[in-house]
């Protein structure tokens, strides 16, 4: 069985020395009062003289026990050498204070106390069997007159009171070991859990910091004030200002940008939003497009104490943004300058061919008249695709209004069938909805392109039937819905994702350049547009044009 520990807590030893001090002090100055008081029977000097060296000398004892026995002795060595040193100088001290009459016999209890800090349970039950042999020890040696100066118990007490006093004082020191042992183990598991606790706090620390110093995104941390608490390695790089110069400034003194805003002055923040901004670097005066994101930082009640500010500089990626945008910009109009030529090539090589024929003499009037009809007729193409280019590339600015969309498009229907003939079969499902806000011709033209290509896009095989719906979309009060269905031959899927595309037609005569306006002009009346298409079925064209907010009426068919 292990009865000495295998190591010394160096922690646990430092309370020993504590306890020591604190106890050796008390010690001696309970010692000195007896003396002054004259309580205690001391017939010569001399023995007062070793009292006194005695009590000084367990200082020294300590200080020995502390620094030099952990580095020359082992556990066991050690905890019985304090053990039966502290015994010995409590049991003298004791024989000379009056024996089983002294004011401090408690010192052998302690001395139990004393060892349970070093090795528990064990350690503790030795120390209270030695402690309790060495009182009855000094209560034998009283009782049958072997200390000098003091008088026998023997005539003033009898055997059994004896054995009642040495119980009662081996009892108490089996009941301190019991109790000193519990708290030492207590002392052991708390220590052992805040060792853990220090370890993983220690691991989460230098984690944290770990995550925060490698993060490409500027952190700063701010009171309720709104000074700046710290900041970090990537957000001192960005502002180029040391971490040491930020603390304890005022935020708005860092992003002079924002300081009439009241960003920081909210009081809940939705981490999802950001905040993109330019910001002048007063180092070099560079600009940068910075993102910045609050975050409120909370206490386990819930309780904000500060902000959480990620910064992520934009500058590079807004630059690369431009640049692509500007390389599009230059391929849409390399396509739509293609585009152009190829499709003004084949009118003006009619206008060409029909120009040099009309001046053949040979030919006959009626010859004369179709060469001058074809040349009308493209002419008349070219007008038509110019003025379309134009309304795509250059298109009106508007004037958004509130506009009743269902009687639009009960107007629409009706020039449209005179205007192609009542054996177009169009049917309407218009729902009760409020005023769109749009701009009346651009709307105009929009519901008249979309119809026009429902119309070219009939099937051979089967006549053509339409479907115009109104209706509120999903999120009420925001969008009205507007749907026009075909069942023509429909849109083949590797070719449905162009048709928005300038010039871009699977018509044989199309100039692909209705849909494209149309696709401009919603989108410019800040609408939204989408299209199915089914080859067995047709094509669906769904828009969403906004709520005209300042109007309550509602239209319906």
């Amino acid at each position: 069985m292990q009865w000495f520990p295998k190591t010394i807590d160096m922690g646990r030893l430092k309370w020993q020395f504590l306890f020591r001090m604190i106890s050796n002090t008390f010690l001696l100055g309970a010692i000195t009062l007896i003396y002054i008081n004259g309580r205690v029977p001391i017939y010569l000097e001399f023995w007062s003289n070793v009292v006194a060296i005695a009590v000084i000398a367990s200082f020294g004892f300590a200080v020995v026990y502390y620094q030099l026995m952990p580095m020359i002795l082992g556990p066991g060595v050690q905890i019985s050498l304090q053990m039966l040193g502290d015994t010995v100088l409590a049991s003298i001290l004791t024989i000379l204070t009056g024996g089983v009459e002294s004011s401090i016999a408690f010192l052998l209890v302690v001395v139990v106390v004393n060892s349970s800090f070093l090795g528990g349970f064990k350690v503790a039950f030795i120390a209270a069997s030695v402690s309790s042999l060495a009182w009855a020890g000094i209560v034998d040696l009283h009782y049958y007159g072997y200390l000098p100066g003091l008088k026998p118990l023997g005539e003033t007490i009898s055997s059994s009171e004896l054995a009642l006093t040495i119980l009662v004082n081996s009892s108490a020191a089996y009941l301190v070991a019991i109790l000193g042992g519990y708290l030492s183990s207590q002392l052991a598991i708390s220590s052992q859990a805040l060792q853990t606790s220090q370890a993983s706090y220690y691991r989460l620390s230098e984690l944290n910091d770990s995550i925060i110093k490698s993060i490409d995104t500027g952190l700063i941390t701010l009171d309720k004030l709104g000074r700046v608490q710290s900041i970090n390695r990537v957000g001192s790089e960005i502002l180029q200002i040391p971490p040491e110069l930020a603390q304890y400034r005022a935020w708005s003194r860092l992003f002079p940008e924002l300081a009439e805003s009241n960003l920081f002055e909210s009081k809940k923040y939705n981490p999802s939003d950001r905040l993109t901004f330019k910001h002048i670097r007063p180092t070099d005066q560079k600009e940068l497009i910075l993102e910045i994101n609050v975050m409120d930082l909370v206490d386990k009640e819930n309780e904000s104490w500060g902000r959480l500010v990620a910064i992520q500089d934009r500058t590079a990626i807004s630059q690369m943004q431009a640049e692509i945008k500007r390389n599009e910009h230059m391929a849409a109009l390399g396509e739509m300058s293609a585009g152009l030529a190829h499709e003004i090539r084949t009118p003006l090589a009619s206008l060409t061919g029909s120009w040099n024929m009309i001046n053949n003499p040979s030919l006959s009037d009626d010859d004369r008249q179709r060469l001058l009809k074809i040349i009308g007729r493209e002419m008349d193409r070219l007008d038509t695709l110019v003025n379309d280019f134009l309304a795509y590339a250059r298109p009106t600015i508007g004037a958004p209004q509130p506009i009743d969309l269902n009687q639009l498009i009960n107007d629409q229907l009706h020039v449209f069938r005179s205007w192609k003939g009542e054996e177009v079969s169009i049917a309407k499902d218009l729902e009760l909805i409020p005023k769109v806000f749009f701009d009346y011709g651009q709307l105009t033209q929009v519901i008249f392109n979309l119809l026009q290509n429902a119309i070219e896009a009939a099937a051979p095989d089967r006549p053509l039937k339409m479907v115009v719906s109104t209706k509120l979309a999903q999120k009420p009060g925001d969008y009205v819905t507007l749907t026009i269905m075909d069942n023509g031959q429909g849109i083949p899927e590797d070719k449905i994702k162009n048709i928005f595309q300038p010039f871009y037609s699977t018509k044989p005569k199309g100039t692909g350049l209705g849909l494209a306006t149309v696709w401009g002009l919603i989108h410019k009346g800040k609408g939204q547009i989408w299209v199915s298409s089914d080859q067995k079925n047709g094509t669906i064209f769904t828009l969403n044009l906004p709520v005209a907010r300042e109007t309550n009426d509602s239209t319906a068919l």
